[in-house]
């Protein structure tokens, strides 16, 4: 008996990954033909010389109910002959269906090729839904193409919409892009195409600008003339072109998944002093249309914050996972559509450091693809040396005090050293925060004043009335005991949100 795979079986599931970077490819169903070939760590569609055309062809169809990104790094440089082109697509075909490769030059392997006003020399794909061209020559736009278009655009992200072999193939909309798109994996070049609900979505990005600049926006591809019904399923072509313009079109990284739209937004302090607390802000939500189960925040921290404190809270059904902030922040959300979640992260500044710190965020997922504007922000904050700085030194382990009766407690004693960092500082005062209970000794006597003893876990220590003003280059030291409860209680002595300031008189 004869058995058959039901539709769904057969369809390769989200997300759908391939580096193209390795001397073979993950899924066998990838058909490479013309000039198409794995070499140099890519997927190169074309090499650098004259009258190639290529394509990459994966012939096992995938699900468009849901919708679906498309995100991979590219790579053209070369050009010579005249001029540099022609560039490569991006394209959707009917997953009912198998094609062949395009037409050669212009037609950026999607589209047929014509030779003159009524004679097709070369046949389009078969059962196209959508093309999308990035054109650095621009013959993509002209009637050598397809039909209807403005003519020749070089430098542009053009769409041509359903057709079959000799037919259709309409151009729909484009955008002429400056510069084009020259690119090199040095350079982080990046496109995402997006068909959600029968509607397009294009963005071009690099290292320059991360979060990319949209090309073309929510473009309806559903109602657009001469285009057929979205079908069920797709399949995925990418190809690409020279004639006597040349490039060598390489891509990688390539990955297909459900889109998300999680925008990111990030907030902290623009300047600072050395020593203080700063807090950064990021704010993640999803939009939808999918959830994102696996949603993962990350950032970099820089190396001048020390005493981390990573807080998450989900609204709306976000969950926050554990977090860890050992060699940057990396913090797991479970993200449902309709959700966000706050991301809090505080840190103190090295109380010797002085220049500027920037912070990086982004949120993204391993199996979804985040089509939104925004998704990593960055925060710099400028900071300055405080009119005084200061250090500690907490002198370990400590020893046990038995009397007098009411000063029971474990001893720590502390060598603190206060320096003037640009100008004479008369009168100065510094405060450290510790479990609430401890106290300054109160069997000892300072030449300081001590305005807060810590019982409520705030020590605030204050300079006399005269003396002991500090000059520049001339630290000035002193030594603190605290009582702590028990020796627990005091763990390695260390003290919290120490810093020091200068009094001025009202």
């Amino acid at each position: 008996m004869t058995t058959h795979a039901s539709a769904a079986s057969r369809q390769v599931q989200f997300p759908i990954i391939e580096s193209f970077t390795q001397n073979t490819v993950t899924n066998p169903h990838w058909k490479l033909l013309g000039s198409a070939q794995l070499n140099g760590g890519s997927l190169e569609l074309t090499p650098n010389t004259a009258a190639q055309a290529g394509t990459a062809f994966l012939d096992q169809p995938f699900s468009s109910s849901l919708g679906v990104t498309i995100d991979f790094d590219y790579s053209c440089e070369g050009g010579s002959g005249v001029g540099f082109g022609d560039g490569f697509s991006v394209y959707l075909i009917d997953g009912e269906q198998t094609t062949g490769p395009g037409g050669r030059g212009g037609a950026l392997g999607y589209s047929f090729t014509k030779s003159g006003p009524d004679t097709i020399v070369t046949p389009g794909v078969t059962a196209g839904y959508v093309g999308v061209g990035f054109d650095n020559f621009g013959n993509f736009a002209t009637a050598l193409a397809g039909t209807e278009g403005p003519g020749r655009l070089p430098d542009t992200a053009g769409v041509r919409g359903s057709g079959s072999l000799r037919e259709g193939f309409r151009w729909l909309t484009g955008v002429q892009v400056p510069g084009g798109f020259r690119g090199s994996w040095e350079a982080g070049a990046h496109i995402q195409v997006s068909v959600i609900d029968g509607r397009l979505t294009v963005r071009h990005a690099d290292k320059a600008n991360p979060n990319g600049s949209l090309l073309i926006d929510d473009f309806d591809l559903a109602s657009a003339p001469g285009q057929t019904r979205m079908p069920e399923t797709f399949k995925l072509g990418f190809a690409a072109g020279t004639g006597g313009a040349t490039a060598a079109h390489r891509i990688r990284n390539l990955k297909v998944a459900l889109p998300v739209n999680m925008p990111l937004e990030m907030s902290g302090p623009q300047t600072a002093k050395s020593g203080d607390r700063v807090t950064y802000g990021i704010s993640v939500e999803n939009l939808g249309p999918n959830d994102a189960p696996d949603a993962l925040v990350e950032a970099t921290v820089p190396a001048e914050l020390t005493d981390l404190e990573l807080i998450c809270q989900g609204e709306n059904g976000a969950v926050c996972g554990t977090g860890s902030v050992r060699e940057g922040l990396r913090l797991p959300i479970d993200l449902p559509k309709g959700s966000k979640a706050m991301v809090s992260l505080s840190g103190t500044i090295d109380h010797r450091y002085e220049g500027r710190l920037t912070c990086t965020s982004l949120i993204k997922s391993p199996t979804r693809a985040n089509t939104a504007e925004r998704y990593s922000g960055s925060v710099t904050t400028d900071v300055e040396l405080p009119r005084v700085s200061v250090e500690y030194v907490p002198n370990l382990p400590g020893w046990p005090q038995g009397y007098p009766e009411d000063a029971k407690g474990w001893v720590i004693s502390y060598d603190f050293t206060l320096a003037a960092n640009e100008e004479r500082v008369v009168k100065w005062e510094v405060s450290y925060t510790v479990p609430p209970g401890t106290r300054v000794n109160p069997t000892e006597t300072y030449w300081f004043t001590v305005t807060k003893d810590g019982s409520d876990g705030n020590v605030t220590l204050t300079s006399p009335d005269e003396g002991h003003s500090i000059e520049p280059g001339t630290p000035l030291a002193f030594r603190v005991q605290m009582l702590y409860r028990n020796q627990t209680e005091a763990g390695d002595g260390k003290l919290g949100n120490v810093r020091a300031i200068e009094v001025t008189s009202p």
